[in-house]
């Protein structure tokens, strides 16, 4: 649970980042993440972080699809 939790931490304290230093906080902290477009997705947690202009500016939750 408490590796949950720094997961959640590490992925919140992405907003208001470059995509760069987002990548690289997700790598080191062992969080899985596929970029695409304006997209970083992180399927152990089936978030997607959005940037505009290089820049996080939302998380946000996706469901899989059957």
């Amino acid at each position: 649970m408490q590796h949950h939790i720094q997961q959640n931490q590490i992925i919140e304290n992405c907003l208001g980042h470059s995509r760069h230093y987002c990548l690289l906080s997700l790598s080191h902290a062992g969080i899985d993440s596929i970029a695409f477009g304006h997209w970083l997705a992180i399927p152990s947690q089936q978030l997607i972080l959005v940037f505009r202009h290089q820049q996080c500016v939302a998380v946000d939750g996706y469901q899989l699809a059957a």
